[in-house]
């Protein structure tokens, strides 16, 4: 799963991908972004911009690959 992220101010994004969740048993619906723990997706951000987006810059969207604690 992955999701786009900005900064309310700024104009450049960063799409963060998690990894691969577990194979749903029986047909079970996948998870939606809304289901991700806030905690989370801030462990995610922060990674983000320890590698290097800056959210306040002009530029590409920047893709970053995290784990599954969101570091």
């Amino acid at each position: 799963m992955a999701i786009a992220v900005r900064h309310k101010e700024g104009q450049r994004e960063a799409v963060v991908e998690f990894p691969p969740a577990p194979e749903r048993k029986f047909g079970a619906p996948l998870l939606q972004a809304a289901q991700i723990a806030p905690e989370l997706v801030a462990n995610a951000i922060a990674s983000a911009i320890v590698a290097g987006w800056e959210p306040l810059s002009r530029g590409k969207t920047v893709a970053i690959v995290v784990d599954a604690t969101g570091g």
